[in-house]
């Protein structure tokens, strides 16, 4: 957003205050530019006076911040969210104006809402690997695959899977996942049911003794 020149002056001729500790500023120039009431009042409230040029880059600047921290913070309301997937999702939003230093005050963001505890990339890898074990067709490979996906480190992922889930955990999962495969008829030869817990996530190791005990039970054609 290109700034005002000395030639045309711009001033604050309005202040909107919202239910939400934010302000509204209306600007000469027919800007709408959003602050915290805090962040209003730390800057003693310039309203009716001309603003240099780096005023109004300071004003904007603290706009932009407070409009990634409402988005984030509404993204966040719906469900937990890895640091990742919300930087993504404030790239790709087409309503914030991306200022010069946008990427410095997203990370900024980022980190007042991790220290204040409204994200936590632990806690989402947590409440992802539960939810993913309440499902009994994903696999410990598939699980660590849609973590990795969103931006959670494998060694970290790796670390809580395996505190939540064990080989005993994934060998029943598989057998689970058989038995609905077979549940549904039609080919379900070896090498089918093979490669349909390959897809699933399970490893080799957990797929050959899952097949193993099962045919110690069913018949499958060679």
């Amino acid at each position: 957003m290109e700034l005002s020149d000395n030639q045309n002056p711009v001033s604050i001729i309005g202040v909107q205050h919202s239910n939400d500790g934010t302000v509204t500023l209306n600007l000469t120039d027919k800007r709408k530019l959003k602050l915290s009431l805090v962040k209003w009042n730390e800057l003693e409230q310039p309203l009716n006076k001309n603003l240099s040029d780096k005023e109004q880059k300071l004003l904007e600047k603290e706009s932009c911040y407070t409009i990634i921290l409402d988005k984030m913070l509404s993204f966040l309301s719906r469900r937990e969210h890895t640091a990742e997937e919300l930087r993504r999702k404030l790239k790709q939003s087409s309503s914030i104006i991306k200022t010069d230093d946008f990427t410095d005050l997203l990370e900024l963001c980022l980190q007042e809402l991790k220290v204040k505890g409204f994200q936590s990339d632990d806690r989402f890898t947590r409440q992802y690997v539960e939810s993913k074990l309440a499902n009994k067709s994903h696999g410990p490979l598939k699980i660590l695959a849609g973590l990795f996906n969103r931006g959670i480190p494998i060694d970290h992922a790796k670390l809580v899977l395996n505190e939540l889930g064990d080989q005993e955990l994934w060998l029943k999962k598989s057998i689970f996942c058989l038995e609905k495969i077979q549940k549904k008829g039609g080919s379900i030869t070896t090498q089918v049911l093979s490669h349909k817990l390959k897809q699933q996530g399970f490893s080799w190791e957990t797929i050959e003794k899952a097949i193993e005990i099962f045919h110690e039970n069913n018949y499958f054609p060679d």
